[in-house]
Protein backbone atom coordinates (compact mmCIF):
# COMPACT_ATOMS: atom_id res chain seq x y z
CA UNK A 1 0.00 0.00 0.00
CA UNK A 2 2.50 2.52 0.83
CA UNK A 3 4.28 2.08 -2.74
CA UNK A 4 0.69 2.64 -4.14
CA UNK A 5 0.53 5.95 -2.08
CA UNK A 6 3.86 6.67 -3.52
CA UNK A 7 3.18 5.98 -6.72
CA UNK A 8 -0.23 8.24 -6.47
CA UNK A 9 1.20 11.06 -4.65
CA UNK A 10 4.36 11.12 -7.39
CA UNK A 11 1.08 11.40 -9.90
CA UNK A 12 -0.44 14.33 -8.19
CA UNK A 13 2.65 16.13 -8.01
CA UNK A 14 3.35 16.00 -11.47
CA UNK A 15 0.29 16.91 -12.61
CA UNK A 16 0.34 19.83 -10.50
CA UNK A 17 3.91 20.82 -12.02
CA UNK A 18 2.05 19.99 -15.09
CA UNK A 19 -0.79 22.26 -14.87
CA UNK A 20 1.48 25.31 -13.29
CA UNK A 21 4.01 24.66 -16.61
CA UNK A 22 0.72 25.45 -18.90
CA UNK A 23 -0.42 28.36 -17.01
CA UNK A 24 2.62 30.19 -16.71
CA UNK A 25 3.05 29.34 -20.69
CA UNK A 26 -0.69 30.20 -21.17
CA UNK A 27 0.42 33.72 -19.05
CA UNK A 28 3.02 34.48 -21.35
CA UNK A 29 0.84 33.87 -24.60
CA UNK A 30 -1.82 36.06 -23.56
CA UNK A 31 1.25 38.45 -22.12
CA UNK A 32 2.62 38.48 -25.58
CA UNK A 33 -0.35 38.74 -27.27
CA UNK A 34 -1.71 41.83 -25.24
CA UNK A 35 2.15 43.24 -25.26
CA UNK A 36 0.42 46.24 -27.90
CA UNK A 37 -2.06 47.05 -25.19
CA UNK A 38 0.23 47.20 -21.99
CA UNK A 39 3.62 48.04 -22.97
CA UNK A 40 2.52 51.58 -24.11
CA UNK A 41 1.35 52.05 -20.76
CA UNK A 42 5.42 51.06 -19.31
CA UNK A 43 6.26 54.70 -19.74
CA UNK A 44 3.83 55.85 -17.56
CA UNK A 45 6.04 53.98 -14.91
CA UNK A 46 9.58 53.83 -16.67
CA UNK A 47 10.66 57.39 -17.44
CA UNK A 48 11.01 57.47 -21.12
CA UNK A 49 14.88 57.73 -20.91
CA UNK A 50 15.60 54.30 -19.53
CA UNK A 51 13.52 52.87 -21.65
CA UNK A 52 15.52 54.16 -24.51
CA UNK A 53 18.66 53.26 -22.42
CA UNK A 54 18.53 49.77 -21.59
CA UNK A 55 14.93 48.25 -23.68
CA UNK A 56 15.67 46.14 -26.69
CA UNK A 57 14.77 47.85 -30.23
CA UNK A 58 12.10 45.75 -30.52
CA UNK A 59 10.41 46.73 -27.21
CA UNK A 60 11.29 50.06 -27.63
CA UNK A 61 9.23 50.04 -30.72
CA UNK A 62 6.21 48.57 -28.63
CA UNK A 63 6.32 50.95 -26.13
CA UNK A 64 6.79 53.76 -27.97
CA UNK A 65 4.36 52.92 -31.11
CA UNK A 66 6.36 54.96 -33.35
CA UNK A 67 4.15 56.19 -36.24
CA UNK A 68 6.13 57.94 -39.06
CA UNK A 69 2.73 59.10 -40.76
CA UNK A 70 0.75 60.08 -37.44
CA UNK A 71 0.47 64.34 -37.32
CA UNK A 72 -0.33 67.22 -35.77
CA UNK A 73 -4.12 67.73 -35.29
CA UNK A 74 -5.65 69.38 -38.28
CA UNK A 75 -8.39 72.09 -38.19
CA UNK A 76 -11.61 71.38 -37.96
CA UNK A 77 -12.77 73.44 -41.08
CA UNK A 78 -10.38 75.21 -42.74
CA UNK A 79 -11.21 77.61 -45.52
CA UNK A 80 -11.28 76.16 -48.33
CA UNK A 81 -9.71 79.01 -50.61
CA UNK A 82 -7.94 81.09 -47.35
CA UNK A 83 -4.54 80.15 -48.68
CA UNK A 84 -4.41 81.01 -52.10
CA UNK A 85 -6.29 84.10 -51.34
CA UNK A 86 -3.30 85.09 -48.51
CA UNK A 87 -0.42 84.29 -51.17
CA UNK A 88 -2.10 86.74 -54.05
CA UNK A 89 -2.51 89.24 -51.33
CA UNK A 90 1.14 88.71 -49.67
CA UNK A 91 2.71 91.18 -52.49
CA UNK A 92 6.63 90.62 -52.28
CA UNK A 93 8.39 92.44 -49.96
CA UNK A 94 11.68 92.55 -50.99
CA UNK A 95 13.51 90.90 -53.52
CA UNK A 96 15.31 87.57 -53.15
CA UNK A 97 17.19 85.23 -55.36
CA UNK A 98 16.48 81.74 -55.01
CA UNK A 99 18.29 78.37 -56.38
CA UNK A 100 16.34 75.09 -56.46
CA UNK A 101 17.90 72.48 -53.98
CA UNK A 102 17.37 68.83 -54.52
CA UNK A 103 15.97 67.26 -52.36
CA UNK A 104 17.85 65.34 -49.63
CA UNK A 105 18.20 61.16 -49.62
CA UNK A 106 15.96 59.24 -47.68
CA UNK A 107 13.21 59.96 -49.95
CA UNK A 108 12.49 63.24 -49.52
CA UNK A 109 10.48 65.26 -51.23
CA UNK A 110 11.52 68.12 -53.67
CA UNK A 111 10.20 71.80 -54.44
CA UNK A 112 12.01 74.03 -51.89
CA UNK A 113 14.78 76.43 -52.14
CA UNK A 114 17.50 77.20 -50.36
CA UNK A 115 17.79 81.74 -50.45
CA UNK A 116 20.64 83.40 -50.64
CA UNK A 117 21.11 86.93 -48.97
CA UNK A 118 19.03 89.48 -49.83
CA UNK A 119 22.17 91.68 -49.66
CA UNK A 120 25.28 90.36 -48.99
CA UNK A 121 27.22 92.30 -46.21
CA UNK A 122 30.95 92.61 -47.40
CA UNK A 123 33.06 90.10 -46.81
CA UNK A 124 34.81 90.50 -43.34
CA UNK A 125 38.34 91.70 -43.15
CA UNK A 126 38.10 89.48 -39.50
CA UNK A 127 41.80 87.73 -37.54
CA UNK A 128 39.97 84.49 -36.82
CA UNK A 129 39.24 83.54 -33.34
CA UNK A 130 41.05 80.42 -33.80
CA UNK A 131 43.18 80.05 -36.62
CA UNK A 132 41.59 76.68 -38.69
CA UNK A 133 43.39 73.47 -38.42
CA UNK A 134 42.63 70.53 -40.14
CA UNK A 135 41.48 67.63 -37.47
CA UNK A 136 44.50 65.06 -37.44
CA UNK A 137 42.15 62.37 -37.81
CA UNK A 138 41.93 63.11 -42.29
CA UNK A 139 38.98 60.61 -42.74
CA UNK A 140 35.94 59.58 -40.72
CA UNK A 141 35.14 56.16 -41.53
CA UNK A 142 32.05 55.79 -40.02
CA UNK A 143 30.90 59.01 -42.17
CA UNK A 144 31.60 60.37 -45.40
CA UNK A 145 33.54 63.22 -44.24
CA UNK A 146 36.90 63.54 -45.46
CA UNK A 147 38.37 65.77 -42.84
CA UNK A 148 42.00 66.26 -44.97
CA UNK A 149 39.78 68.00 -48.00
CA UNK A 150 37.34 70.83 -46.24
CA UNK A 151 37.49 74.37 -46.91
CA UNK A 152 37.71 75.39 -43.36
CA UNK A 153 37.14 73.63 -39.82
CA UNK A 154 37.08 74.83 -36.25
CA UNK A 155 39.14 73.24 -33.89
CA UNK A 156 39.48 73.00 -30.15
CA UNK A 157 35.57 71.51 -28.80
CA UNK A 158 35.07 69.63 -25.72
CA UNK A 159 32.39 67.11 -27.73
CA UNK A 160 30.14 64.90 -25.59
CA UNK A 161 27.50 62.39 -26.11
CA UNK A 162 24.25 64.03 -25.17
CA UNK A 163 21.53 61.57 -22.61
CA UNK A 164 18.29 61.20 -23.72
CA UNK A 165 16.47 64.15 -25.02
CA UNK A 166 19.57 66.58 -24.08
CA UNK A 167 20.90 67.34 -27.18
CA UNK A 168 20.31 71.16 -26.17
CA UNK A 169 22.16 70.68 -23.15
CA UNK A 170 25.34 68.94 -25.13
CA UNK A 171 25.32 71.00 -27.71
CA UNK A 172 25.24 74.08 -26.01
CA UNK A 173 28.26 72.77 -23.98
CA UNK A 174 29.57 71.70 -26.99
CA UNK A 175 29.56 74.71 -28.04
CA UNK A 176 30.96 77.01 -25.20
CA UNK A 177 33.84 74.98 -24.78
CA UNK A 178 35.17 76.58 -28.05
CA UNK A 179 35.52 79.64 -26.02
CA UNK A 180 36.87 78.38 -23.34
CA UNK A 181 33.80 78.08 -21.09
CA UNK A 182 33.73 75.42 -18.48
CA UNK A 183 30.43 73.62 -17.35
CA UNK A 184 28.81 70.10 -17.76
CA UNK A 185 26.03 68.84 -19.38
CA UNK A 186 24.11 68.19 -16.19
CA UNK A 187 24.65 71.75 -15.24
CA UNK A 188 23.37 73.22 -18.48
CA UNK A 189 20.23 70.58 -18.44
CA UNK A 190 19.80 71.43 -15.08
CA UNK A 191 18.42 75.11 -15.95
CA UNK A 192 17.39 74.49 -18.92
CA UNK A 193 15.18 71.18 -18.64
CA UNK A 194 14.70 71.04 -14.53
CA UNK A 195 12.25 68.03 -15.74
CA UNK A 196 14.60 65.31 -17.22
CA UNK A 197 11.65 64.20 -19.71
CA UNK A 198 11.14 67.90 -21.38
CA UNK A 199 11.75 67.05 -24.93
CA UNK A 200 12.35 70.42 -25.65
CA UNK A 201 15.34 73.56 -25.04
CA UNK A 202 14.07 77.13 -26.66
CA UNK A 203 16.42 79.24 -28.38
CA UNK A 204 15.69 81.93 -26.16
CA UNK A 205 16.39 79.29 -22.96
CA UNK A 206 19.53 78.81 -24.47
CA UNK A 207 20.22 82.47 -24.57
CA UNK A 208 19.41 83.08 -21.36
CA UNK A 209 21.52 80.63 -19.52
CA UNK A 210 24.90 81.63 -22.17
CA UNK A 211 24.61 84.95 -20.69
CA UNK A 212 24.95 83.97 -17.14
CA UNK A 213 29.05 83.66 -18.43
CA UNK A 214 31.44 86.17 -18.54
CA UNK A 215 29.74 88.59 -20.59
CA UNK A 216 28.71 86.31 -23.67
CA UNK A 217 25.39 87.15 -25.20
CA UNK A 218 23.44 84.87 -27.96
CA UNK A 219 22.22 86.32 -31.10
CA UNK A 220 19.40 84.42 -32.64
CA UNK A 221 17.93 85.01 -36.45
CA UNK A 222 15.75 83.17 -38.61
CA UNK A 223 16.00 82.70 -42.27
CA UNK A 224 19.47 82.20 -42.07
CA UNK A 225 22.10 80.88 -45.11
CA UNK A 226 24.89 78.55 -46.25
CA UNK A 227 26.74 81.84 -47.04
CA UNK A 228 26.49 83.54 -43.67
CA UNK A 229 27.39 80.41 -42.07
CA UNK A 230 30.18 79.59 -43.87
CA UNK A 231 31.07 83.65 -43.35
CA UNK A 232 30.59 82.68 -39.29
CA UNK A 233 33.21 79.93 -39.43
CA UNK A 234 35.49 81.58 -42.12
CA UNK A 235 35.54 84.69 -38.93
CA UNK A 236 36.36 82.03 -36.24
CA UNK A 237 32.39 81.47 -35.08
CA UNK A 238 31.06 78.27 -34.61
CA UNK A 239 26.48 78.42 -35.50
CA UNK A 240 24.47 76.61 -33.85
CA UNK A 241 21.40 75.69 -35.76
CA UNK A 242 17.90 74.43 -34.91
CA UNK A 243 16.84 71.88 -36.94
CA UNK A 244 14.35 69.11 -38.04
CA UNK A 245 16.14 65.43 -37.46
CA UNK A 246 14.97 61.50 -38.28
CA UNK A 247 18.21 59.50 -38.09
CA UNK A 248 15.62 56.20 -36.55
CA UNK A 249 12.18 56.26 -38.04
CA UNK A 250 11.51 53.18 -37.04
CA UNK A 251 12.46 53.42 -33.18
CA UNK A 252 12.35 57.30 -32.70
CA UNK A 253 10.88 59.00 -35.20
CA UNK A 254 10.87 62.55 -36.47
CA UNK A 255 12.30 65.27 -33.78
CA UNK A 256 13.90 68.28 -33.38
CA UNK A 257 17.81 68.51 -32.92
CA UNK A 258 20.22 71.39 -32.71
CA UNK A 259 23.62 70.62 -34.31
CA UNK A 260 27.22 72.59 -33.98
CA UNK A 261 28.82 73.53 -37.28
CA UNK A 262 32.40 73.95 -36.95
CA UNK A 263 33.31 73.80 -40.73
CA UNK A 264 32.64 73.18 -44.51
CA UNK A 265 34.23 71.44 -47.68
CA UNK A 266 32.64 71.68 -51.16
CA UNK A 267 30.00 69.28 -50.75
CA UNK A 268 28.50 70.17 -47.11
CA UNK A 269 29.19 71.18 -43.77
CA UNK A 270 30.93 69.37 -40.70
CA UNK A 271 29.13 69.15 -37.84
CA UNK A 272 29.21 68.60 -33.53
CA UNK A 273 26.87 66.02 -33.55
CA UNK A 274 25.83 65.01 -29.85
CA UNK A 275 23.95 62.41 -31.09
CA UNK A 276 26.00 60.81 -33.35
CA UNK A 277 29.62 62.00 -33.08
CA UNK A 278 31.76 64.57 -33.56
CA UNK A 279 33.16 66.06 -36.92
CA UNK A 280 30.45 64.19 -38.94
CA UNK A 281 29.20 65.40 -42.48
CA UNK A 282 26.45 66.91 -43.97
CA UNK A 283 25.72 67.14 -47.47
CA UNK A 284 24.18 70.72 -48.08
CA UNK A 285 21.06 69.64 -49.20
CA UNK A 286 20.14 67.13 -46.42
CA UNK A 287 20.85 70.11 -44.04
CA UNK A 288 18.62 72.77 -45.60
CA UNK A 289 15.97 69.86 -45.86
CA UNK A 290 15.59 69.37 -41.99
CA UNK A 291 17.04 73.39 -41.52
CA UNK A 292 14.01 74.80 -43.45
CA UNK A 293 11.23 72.93 -41.15
CA UNK A 294 12.67 75.40 -37.85
CA UNK A 295 12.39 78.28 -40.54
CA UNK A 296 16.52 77.99 -41.07
CA UNK A 297 17.23 79.49 -37.10
CA UNK A 298 20.52 79.94 -35.96
CA UNK A 299 22.24 81.32 -32.64
CA UNK A 300 25.50 82.98 -32.61
CA UNK A 301 27.18 82.83 -29.71
CA UNK A 302 29.59 86.33 -29.19
CA UNK A 303 31.23 89.04 -26.57
CA UNK A 304 30.13 92.56 -26.77
CA UNK A 305 33.58 93.32 -28.40
CA UNK A 306 32.51 91.10 -31.09
CA UNK A 307 29.24 92.56 -32.20
CA UNK A 308 30.29 94.85 -34.72
CA UNK A 309 32.34 91.56 -36.52
CA UNK A 310 29.11 89.53 -36.27
CA UNK A 311 27.07 92.78 -37.37
CA UNK A 312 28.97 92.50 -40.22
CA UNK A 313 28.48 89.05 -41.29
CA UNK A 314 24.68 88.95 -40.96
CA UNK A 315 23.95 92.27 -42.48
CA UNK A 316 20.94 93.88 -42.87
CA UNK A 317 18.73 91.13 -41.54
CA UNK A 318 20.63 92.59 -37.80
CA UNK A 319 17.33 94.49 -37.25
CA UNK A 320 14.31 92.54 -36.56
CA UNK A 321 11.81 94.25 -39.18
CA UNK A 322 14.46 93.78 -42.16
CA UNK A 323 15.13 89.96 -41.53
CA UNK A 324 11.32 89.40 -40.88
CA UNK A 325 10.37 90.95 -44.38
CA UNK A 326 13.16 88.78 -46.02
CA UNK A 327 11.72 85.60 -44.29
CA UNK A 328 8.28 86.39 -45.59
CA UNK A 329 9.98 86.57 -49.22
CA UNK A 330 11.39 83.61 -48.90
CA UNK A 331 8.47 81.64 -47.26
CA UNK A 332 5.85 82.92 -49.58
CA UNK A 333 8.77 82.23 -52.57
CA UNK A 334 8.60 78.46 -51.49
CA UNK A 335 5.01 78.23 -50.27
CA UNK A 336 4.27 79.71 -53.92
CA UNK A 337 6.71 76.96 -55.27
CA UNK A 338 5.17 74.30 -53.84
CA UNK A 339 1.69 74.66 -52.59
CA UNK A 340 1.78 71.58 -51.08
CA UNK A 341 4.83 71.86 -48.66
CA UNK A 342 3.23 71.85 -45.06
CA UNK A 343 6.99 73.51 -43.65
CA UNK A 344 6.87 76.53 -46.05
CA UNK A 345 3.49 77.40 -44.51
CA UNK A 346 4.31 76.76 -41.14
CA UNK A 347 7.08 79.27 -41.91
CA UNK A 348 5.02 81.47 -43.43
CA UNK A 349 2.60 81.78 -40.16
CA UNK A 350 5.43 81.86 -38.05
CA UNK A 351 7.01 85.15 -39.86
CA UNK A 352 3.09 86.54 -40.05
CA UNK A 353 2.92 86.19 -36.33
CA UNK A 354 6.29 87.81 -35.43
CA UNK A 355 5.14 90.59 -37.38
CA UNK A 356 1.89 90.55 -35.78
CA UNK A 357 -0.45 89.51 -38.37
CA UNK A 358 -2.36 87.04 -36.61
CA UNK A 359 -5.21 86.73 -38.88
CA UNK A 360 -3.03 86.04 -41.84
CA UNK A 361 -0.80 83.69 -39.63
CA UNK A 362 -3.64 81.41 -38.78
CA UNK A 363 -4.20 80.96 -42.29
CA UNK A 364 -0.94 79.74 -42.88
CA UNK A 365 -0.86 77.37 -39.97
CA UNK A 366 -4.66 76.12 -40.78
CA UNK A 367 -2.89 75.35 -44.35
CA UNK A 368 0.29 73.71 -42.57
CA UNK A 369 -1.80 71.44 -39.95
CA UNK A 370 -4.38 70.43 -42.95
CA UNK A 371 -1.22 69.54 -45.65
CA UNK A 372 0.14 67.30 -42.55
CA UNK A 373 3.31 68.19 -40.11
CA UNK A 374 4.86 65.56 -37.63
CA UNK A 375 3.10 64.39 -34.30
CA UNK A 376 5.75 65.66 -32.81
CA UNK A 377 6.29 69.06 -33.97
CA UNK A 378 4.85 71.10 -31.79
CA UNK A 379 6.84 69.90 -29.32
CA UNK A 380 9.21 72.50 -30.34
CA UNK A 381 7.67 75.11 -32.11
CA UNK A 382 4.67 77.49 -30.44
CA UNK A 383 4.24 80.42 -32.58
CA UNK A 384 0.54 78.44 -33.32
CA UNK A 385 -0.50 78.96 -30.18
CA UNK A 386 0.11 82.72 -29.65
CA UNK A 387 -1.32 83.18 -33.11
CA UNK A 388 -4.47 81.26 -32.47
CA UNK A 389 -4.47 83.10 -29.18
CA UNK A 390 -4.61 86.56 -30.42
CA UNK A 391 -7.41 85.63 -32.97
CA UNK A 392 -9.52 84.16 -29.87
CA UNK A 393 -9.24 80.18 -31.36
CA UNK A 394 -8.82 79.20 -28.28
CA UNK A 395 -10.65 75.94 -28.55
CA UNK A 396 -7.09 75.05 -31.13
CA UNK A 397 -5.00 75.83 -28.44
CA UNK A 398 -6.73 73.45 -26.55
CA UNK A 399 -6.70 70.34 -28.95
CA UNK A 400 -3.43 71.31 -30.23
CA UNK A 401 -1.99 71.25 -26.51
CA UNK A 402 -3.59 68.22 -25.41
CA UNK A 403 -2.02 66.37 -28.47
CA UNK A 404 0.87 66.70 -27.15
CA UNK A 405 0.42 66.57 -23.19
CA UNK A 406 -1.25 62.88 -24.41
CA UNK A 407 2.54 62.11 -25.50
CA UNK A 408 4.56 63.81 -23.28
CA UNK A 409 4.70 66.37 -20.39
CA UNK A 410 5.55 69.98 -22.27
CA UNK A 411 5.85 73.11 -20.32
CA UNK A 412 5.28 74.77 -23.30
CA UNK A 413 1.88 73.25 -23.68
CA UNK A 414 0.77 73.56 -20.22
CA UNK A 415 1.40 77.27 -20.28
CA UNK A 416 -0.97 78.04 -23.61
CA UNK A 417 -3.44 75.67 -22.56
CA UNK A 418 -3.67 77.64 -19.40
CA UNK A 419 -3.72 81.27 -21.21
CA UNK A 420 -6.73 79.85 -23.75
CA UNK A 421 -8.33 78.55 -21.04
CA UNK A 422 -8.15 81.90 -19.19
CA UNK A 423 -9.88 83.45 -22.01
CA UNK A 424 -12.73 80.79 -22.31
CA UNK A 425 -13.05 82.42 -18.67
CA UNK A 426 -11.96 79.05 -16.80
CA UNK A 427 -9.76 80.82 -14.17
CA UNK A 428 -9.03 78.04 -11.93
CA UNK A 429 -8.47 75.51 -14.62
CA UNK A 430 -6.33 77.99 -15.97
CA UNK A 431 -4.43 78.15 -12.97
CA UNK A 432 -3.84 74.91 -12.89
CA UNK A 433 -2.54 74.50 -16.11
CA UNK A 434 0.17 77.41 -16.22
CA UNK A 435 0.77 76.10 -12.08
CA UNK A 436 1.71 72.68 -13.67
CA UNK A 437 4.32 74.63 -16.70
CA UNK A 438 6.19 76.39 -13.85
CA UNK A 439 6.66 72.91 -11.93
CA UNK A 440 7.96 71.21 -15.31
CA UNK A 441 10.30 73.89 -15.59
CA UNK A 442 11.48 76.60 -12.78
CA UNK A 443 13.03 78.82 -15.03
CA UNK A 444 10.18 79.70 -17.19
CA UNK A 445 9.65 83.05 -17.01
CA UNK A 446 6.27 84.05 -18.93
CA UNK A 447 4.82 80.89 -16.81
CA UNK A 448 5.55 82.53 -13.82
CA UNK A 449 4.48 86.10 -14.66
CA UNK A 450 1.09 84.29 -15.73
CA UNK A 451 0.99 82.18 -12.86
CA UNK A 452 1.73 85.40 -10.44
CA UNK A 453 -1.20 87.45 -12.72
CA UNK A 454 -3.65 84.59 -12.42
CA UNK A 455 -3.04 84.28 -8.61
CA UNK A 456 -3.55 87.70 -8.18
Amino acid sequence: MSGVGRVAGARTQNQRYAFIAIAAAVLVVGAVIAAPVWLPAVSWVIPDRYVMAYAPPAIQRMIFQVDPNAQVPAPAAPAEFAAQDLLAELAPTATATYSPVSAASGGASGGYVQPTPLALAPTPTLTPVFSIQVDSRAVDRNNSADLGDITALLTGFEWEQQGYNNCGPASIRTLMSYWGVEFTEADAASYLKPDPEDPNVRPDEIAQFVEQYDGYHALIRVNGNFETIKKFILAGYPVLIESGYDPEPETVGWTSHYLTIAGFSNDGFIVMDTYRRPNWFYAYNEVDYYWRQFNRRYVIIYKPEQLAAVASIIGEDMDDAVMYENSLATARAESSLNGDDPYAWFNLGSTLASMGRYEDAVVAFDTARTLGLPSRFLWYQFSPYEAYLQVGRYEDVISLADAVLAMKPSEEAFYYKGLALEGLGEVSKARVQVALAVRHNRNYEAAQKALDALEN
